[in-house]
Order: structure tokens, then sequence, then C-alpha cells
């Protein structure tokens, strides 16, 4: 990346090296390649089925939770839950939810105009993917009810 470095004066490489501070991610693009492979050797509906039906295992679970506000409710959505709960802000929500070993993403998720439209300023996001059970799916639940309760 750099050429001469001196008190007075820098040059630096040329291009492309000039942009390529560090180590190579090597070890990355080894375990990329391994991810792929992994997926690309997956039943592509059998994975989406199994996605549904935790998530709608989570829905069903969670369904008549006045406390509970889904955002997002498309017929053939994905296996994403994107919620908020009453009287707490998504990122206390997703903090509680961690200590209960859950993990859920906070914030805006790039998505600050879709935030607009349903009129929140951020929300909590569950997904739900092939490696996921449906045990992780019930602590999910169970924890999101322990987490309103915090908040109650």
């Amino acid at each position: 990346m750099i050429g001469i470095v001196s008190q007075d004066e820098i040059t630096y490489a040329d291009p492309p090296h000039r942009f390529e501070a560090g180590t190579p991610p090597i070890l990355e693009a080894i375990g990329l390649g391994a991810a792929i492979d992994w997926v690309a050797g997956q039943d592509r509906l059998a994975a989406a089925e199994h996605e549904h039906r935790l998530y709608q295992r989570v829905r069903d679970r969670l369904a008549g939770a006045n406390w509970l506000k889904v955002i997002g409710d498309a017929p053939g959505k994905g296996a994403i839950l994107s919620f908020t709960v009453e009287g707490a802000h998504a990122h206390d929500v997703a903090q509680i939810l961690d200590r209960y070993g859950v993990a859920v993403r906070a914030g805006t998720h790039c998505a600050e105009p879709l935030m607009r439209r349903f009129g929140v300023t951020s929300s909590a996001r569950a997904s739900f993917a092939l490696y996921n059970t449906e045990e992780e799916a019930d602590a999910f639940v169970d924890a999101l009810t322990k987490t309103q309760a915090f908040f109650a």
C-alpha cells in the first residue's frame, strides 16, 4: 500500500495495491467457500418449509399477545418476524433477550422509510433459518414473554 514513508514525505504504491491494506481475508474466503458448498447441498424447498414452520410456530404461540406489534404480515413473506414490544425500545428488548441466550437484531434495519410507514422508530427482528430448531423457536417465545413481563 505504501511506497516510502519519512518524516516529510509519503508515497503510495500503484493501484490496486494502494487500496489493499493488511492481510487479504484468506480464511474468510475459505470459510465462504465451505458455506456455499454446504448451502448448495441443501434442498431449498425443504429449507424454506422448515423455516416457515418455525415462523408459524412462533406466530401461533404469540397469537393474542396484545403487547406485541408485528410489523409486516404480507402473504408469502419469509420467515422473519419484525416486531415491537409495547412500552419498550427495540434495543432494550434485544439486550434482555440476549441475557436469555436469544439473539435478535434491533434498530431501523436500514429501512427508515419503511419504519416511518409503520409509525415506529425502531423494531426488533428474529430471523428463522435452516439450522434453527423448534426448541430454539420455543426458547425465543419464552424469552420474549419474560422480556415483556420485565417492561410491564
